[in-house]
């Protein structure tokens, strides 16, 4: 039988010389959760507000592989559970990817998905991902971040579908009614919009591809787009069309890669916004 496409890791999730440090966090999905937050700080999260965010955990949001933020975390002795120093500061993304990380490691198909949640900030539909993995029969969508913290009015560990969108999803929504466009994006920064989806589906694909990037990355189509773009052309609206359709007809529901999406091309490089000015950022081999 084919070992599963997704229970392999990727070369960003692959944790090198900390597989040992990774099977720390246990088995079970709200245990992997907490171990990954007892060491990581979002900067928007409730312990940035208590106790600010550093700029020495602003540059650890720069780091795109799971060695790289466990060798932080390690350097910093963050791994033993009696911390001393600021914890790793990391987006959703990292927390994703970490949670994605230590499944792959007990042999457990999981996999990042880039979309919206409409439970982070009232009435908007806010830029987030999540860990998804499979539990021998079904996908389930963990929010590691929500399901550290609790007090979630809905199951963090299985997220309902109507509470999060892939990007996919979202993209026909907007298709739909144009006029809620505005509310798909990042609020803290003002940003949203057509544009942003449209970003957006790129970066899912290219995780469903298991090349996890970062939510400020952009290439092909998606470099062109920014928020002055408030009106794509007919060419690039057709082509992210038959992009978002891929994505909806894919077999997702299976453990291996989507056929439909396999002979998309993935970069090189990418565009990358993480201080908020432009860098082309090469990537790893995959």
């Amino acid at each position: 039988m084919r070992k599963a496409f997704y229970a392999s890791q990727s070369i960003y999730s692959e944790p090198g010389p900390y597989r040992e440090a990774l099977m720390l966090g246990g088995d079970a999905p709200e245990l992997i959760a907490r171990w990954i937050s007892s060491f990581m700080q979002h900067p928007r999260g409730a312990e940035s507000k208590e106790r600010g965010f550093t700029t020495k955990q602003v540059i650890d949001l720069e780091l795109r592989s799971v060695t790289e933020i466990l060798a932080v975390a390690a350097e910093r002795n963050l791994l033993q559970g009696n911390p001393t120093q600021v914890k790793v500061g990391g987006l959703c993304r990292d927390f994703a990817i970490l949670a994605a990380s230590a499944f792959r490691a007990k042999g457990i198909p999981a996999r990042l998905r880039v979309g919206f949640a409409d439970y982070i900030v009232p009435d908007f539909w806010e830029d987030h991902w999540l860990c998804e993995w499979h539990d021998g029969q079904h996908w389930k969508r963990l929010d590691v971040e929500f399901a550290a913290a609790g007090g979630a009015s809905f199951n963090t560990l299985d997220v309902p579908r109507e509470r999060f969108l892939t990007a996919n999803e979202a993209w026909f929504r907007i298709k739909d009614e144009p006029g809620i466009a505005s509310r798909f994006g990042v609020s803290s920064l003002n940003l949203g919009g057509e544009w942003f989806v449209a970003g957006s589906l790129l970066r899912e694909i290219a995780a469903l591809r298991k090349l996890e990037l970062k939510p400020w990355d952009y290439w092909g189509l998606s470099k062109d787009l920014s928020p002055a773009s408030t009106e794509l052309s007919q060419q690039a609206r057709t082509t992210l069309d038959q992009l978002a359709s891929r994505l909806r007809s894919a077999d997702v529901d299976g453990d291996g890669e989507p056929e439909t999406t396999a002979d998309w091309p993935l970069p090189k490089e990418v565009i990358s916004f993480p201080q908020g000015e432009p860098v082309v950022v090469a990537l790893q081999n995959y």
